[in-house]
């Protein structure tokens, strides 16, 4: 079954020269979906100065056909991880971390932290994904198969 395969969510500064339009929008979702087959749906939120904006098109997914609105709940995935290792870099560039503190240093008190080739793992081997660390931990339980055939 298709699974919704884009969620995109802009962030725009007050210093933004020019947006596209609800419109101009709609018709680069409808080419990704219709022209290109990129996804049966796509959401755009827009937070901009002067408020809010959501742009949709198309479906759930191919055997549910109702359309997308901004109430719709998406399961985003491995979008996560970019936001993740944004707000990191954020912190990083604020001083509030390092690249290369370990792990341990922001866990509670006598958590076991495995190694690595050797050494501590450290926030960079957690965002580039080079831990060593199982994808999943070993008493994640899927709701369904399905959620095991989407990873």
């Amino acid at each position: 079954m298709a699974r919704l395969l884009a969620t995109l969510i802009l962030a725009v500064s007050a210093a933004a020269q020019s947006l596209p339009t609800d419109a101009e929008i709609r018709q680069i979702l409808a080419d990704r979906i219709d022209k290109y087959k990129q996804s049966v749906g796509i959401a755009v939120g827009i937070i901009e100065p002067n408020g809010r904006r959501i742009i949709t098109y198309g479906s759930l997914n191919q055997k549910d056909p109702r359309p997308l609105t901004g109430d719709t709940v998406f399961d985003i995935g491995s979008v996560t991880k970019l936001f993740t290792s944004l707000l990191l870099a954020d912190m990083v560039k604020k001083g509030e971390v390092a690249l290369n503190d370990p792990l341990s240093k922001y866990l509670p008190p006598g958590t076991k932290v495995p190694e690595h080739n050797g050494h501590r793992i450290t926030l960079a081997d957690l965002s580039t994904h080079t831990s060593g660390l199982p994808r999943d931990p070993g008493n994640l339980q899927a709701a369904s198969a399905q959620d095991w055939e989407a990873r």
